[in-house]
């Protein structure tokens, strides 16, 4: 659970270096596949080392709907998958450091 929470306040201060203000939300489930969906606002690449010293690249999309904003970081380098001001679905497994990308949708 710590370096999860490692994880995403690495996200936050990559995703709040560049930008005067930006709220993130964070989604957590343990087991399953999960949805989340909205406009991409921001797609950002980032890198992390684990534990081990291992690097771990994944991919921080942002998802934009009126009032809220949710931030999910992508194992892997899956920014061709988010066009940036379309409205998609990323369906997702969560992980330790990141979110296995199951499918993505572009909502027409």
């Amino acid at each position: 659970m710590m370096r999860f929470v490692l994880t995403q306040l690495l996200a936050l201060s990559l995703l709040l270096s560049g930008c005067s203000g930006v709220f993130v939300g964070f989604v957590s489930n343990p087991g399953g596949t999960m949805s989340v969906s909205g406009t991409v606002s921001i797609v950002q690449l980032g890198v992390i080392t684990d534990p081990t010293g291992a690097t771990i690249t994944f991919t921080a999309v942002t998802f934009v709907n009126p009032g809220t904003a949710t931030t999910i970081n992508f194992c892997g380098d899956q920014r061709s998958h988010f066009p940036m001001n379309q409205l998609v679905r990323a369906d997702f497994s969560t992980g330790a450091f990141c979110s296995a990308l199951v499918a993505v949708v572009i909502i027409t």
